[in-house]
Formats: C-alpha cells, sequence, structure tokens
C-alpha cells in the first residue's frame, strides 16, 4: 500500500477536507509563493549588499572612529605580536 500525499491530491486530505500544510497560507507550502530554495540562500547573510567594515584592515578601529578592543595584542589572540592562534589551538585539550 502506497502512502497517501495531499500535495497529489491537490491539497486535500483522505477524507476532502484542505489539508493547511500545503496551502500558500503556510508558509512555503504553496507552489504560488515564494522559491523555498532563494529564500533560504539569503538565511544567513546579514549583509544587505554592503561590505562588511572589518576594523581589523581599517588599523584596529571601527567604522565610527573608535579602537576596536578586539584587535589589541593584550586582548587574547587579535594583535600580530602575540602566541600563533592555529599553534595554541593545535594544542587545544591536551596535556
Amino acid at each position: 500500500m502506497s502512502t497517501y500525499k495531499p500535495s497529489e491530491h491537490d491539497g486535500l486530505k483522505q477524507d476532502g477536507t484542505p489539508d493547511k500544510r500545503v496551502s500558500s497560507e503556510h508558509g512555503f507550502g504553496g507552489s504560488d509563493g515564494p522559491d523555498p530554495h532563494v529564500e533560504g540562500a539569503k538565511g544567513g547573510s546579514n549583509n544587505a549588499g554592503g561590505e562588511n567594515y572589518k576594523p581589523s584592515e581599517h588599523g584596529g578601529v571601527k567604522k565610527d572612529g573608535t579602537e576596536d578592543a578586539r584587535t589589541r595584542s593584550d586582548h587574547g589572540f587579535g594583535g600580530s605580536d602575540g602566541p600563533d592562534p592555529h599553534v595554541e589551538g593545535q594544542k587545544g585539550g591536551s596535556q
């Protein structure tokens, strides 16, 4: 016996009532709404089409002109005169 799929029966359940999961009002279910693949590709991007400002590429200065403490050497691995983060990461939890 095969599985009944409302999407293959004009969005109707076996009892003939509409299955809301297949309607366009229920997110990406319908075929007349936004393309889930396209919308998903937008997903993780918080960049609205412009370039991300990186203080590390601007002498440790934020966009507003103040110093970004994350780029200083006394703030962990931010500076170039401290320990190599790659080497330190290799050490990891092994002691």
